[in-house]
């Protein structure tokens, strides 16, 4: 198989996702890479803007917050055809499973 070459497109009906799917098809960990820095955006911004708003920070709840939206993103990735592997999908769901666990544990210790 020949390397793909941006050119190889649909010639002048190349949309956005055209330019997705030849990222993902050219660098296979390019969709996990952005799914991880939405995650890490998503939960260290919850939490440091929690932090500076009441003075105490909640780790489980904004990590709660990132994988779900993680998760949310990769179905909506899943959208895209050729995009995203379903077992990057099913990792991003069990990830935010796991964080609403730990958050519910969490919970549970401080007696809220």
């Amino acid at each position: 198989m020949p390397y793909k070459e941006i050119t190889d497109m649909n010639g002048t009906n190349t949309t956005i996702t055209d330019f997705f799917t030849y990222s993902a098809d050219v660098v296979p960990i390019f969709v996990p890479l952005v799914l991880f820095s939405i995650f890490l955006i998503a939960t260290l911004g919850s939490y440091f803007t929690q932090q500076k708003s009441t003075g105490r920070g909640d780790f489980p709840a904004s990590f709660a917050v990132g994988s779900w939206l993680t998760a949310i993103i990769s179905i909506v990735f899943s959208l895209i055809p050729n995009f995203i592997r379903s077992g990057t999908v099913i990792f991003c769901m069990a990830l935010a499973i796991m964080g609403s666990i730990w958050l519910y544990v969490s919970r549970m210790d401080r007696g809220l």
